[in-house]
């Protein structure tokens, strides 16, 4: 990822922050984005990326972090829309106000976090963008209806601009993460337990785990990797376990 330009929204904790330390780690200039000034600029700070405060739900706001990247450093490389919600609720206590919320952040902040890049690295014949889903959108958990939906959507809606923009020298990927211990995750023994023993892999991940796959996803080593959805979730949505009896 040397000199490669890179933008990252929901930078200021959790996967974005993950993905902002190993990109700049590998040696990539990294403008981090995020709705929270004072987080995102305190991050920013400590590892060495530029910040651009910014709420992906605004077309706007994700317009002018493109552009005004694209006029700092002449290029853009790299997008990766990761910002987004988690909000889990019973389907008849879902209110209007959230589900427009987890549509404006987790599905719409995607969209526009695309569409702006994608005018910038099709006009140059070159880029990636990485947009970040979940395994919750190939295996739904009740009570979680609209996370689920808003997840489900980023995969489809990623797949079919890979296939509009390859022809361009551009290409489009997902990443499903499983269950992570990052920010949405309470840092509880009882819960972090329970997690755990969800996983078939033994264990809840650490974001820099995922962050490695978005790293894959943006070198060049993926360079004939597009309109993929990487699961990466120890295994969680491989399949049903087996049903074991004491008899």
């Amino acid at each position: 990822m040397q000199d490669k330009v890179v933008i990252v929204t929901g930078g200021s904790s959790g996967l974005g922050r993950a993905t902002a330390e190993i990109m700049i780690s590998e040696g990539a200039r990294v403008v981090l984005a995020d709705v929270d000034h004072d987080a995102g600029q305190a991050i920013s700070d400590a590892i060495g990326a530029d910040f651009v405060v910014t709420d992906v739900s605004d077309p706007a706001a994700v317009d002018l972090l493109v552009s005004s990247t694209q006029q700092r450093f002449g290029r853009l490389d790299v997008m990766c829309n990761n910002a987004g919600v988690f909000t889990g609720m019973p389907l008849l206590e879902t209110s209007d106000a959230d589900l427009d919320r987890l549509i404006s952040v987790n599905f719409k902040g995607v969209f526009y976090g695309t569409r702006a890049a994608g005018r910038v690295v099709t006009a140059q014949g070159f880029g990636a963008i990485i947009n970040t889903a979940s395994n919750g959108g190939h295996s739904p958990t009740e009570g979680m209806a609209v996370y689920s939906g808003t997840k489900g959507a980023v995969v489809a809606m990623s797949k079919s601009c890979a296939m509009e923009l390859a022809p361009k020298g551009v290409r489009v990927n997902t990443i499903s993460p499983g269950t992570m211990l990052s920010g949405m995750v309470p840092n509880t023994p009882g819960i972090i337990e329970m997690l755990n023993s969800l996983q078939p892999i033994g264990y809840a991940a650490n974001p820099s785990q995922m962050a490695a796959a978005i790293l894959f996803l943006a070198s060049d080593e993926a360079s004939y990797v597009t309109g993929h959805d990487l699961i990466v979730d120890g295994g969680a949505t491989a399949g049903r376990p087996a049903v074991r009896t004491t008899a």
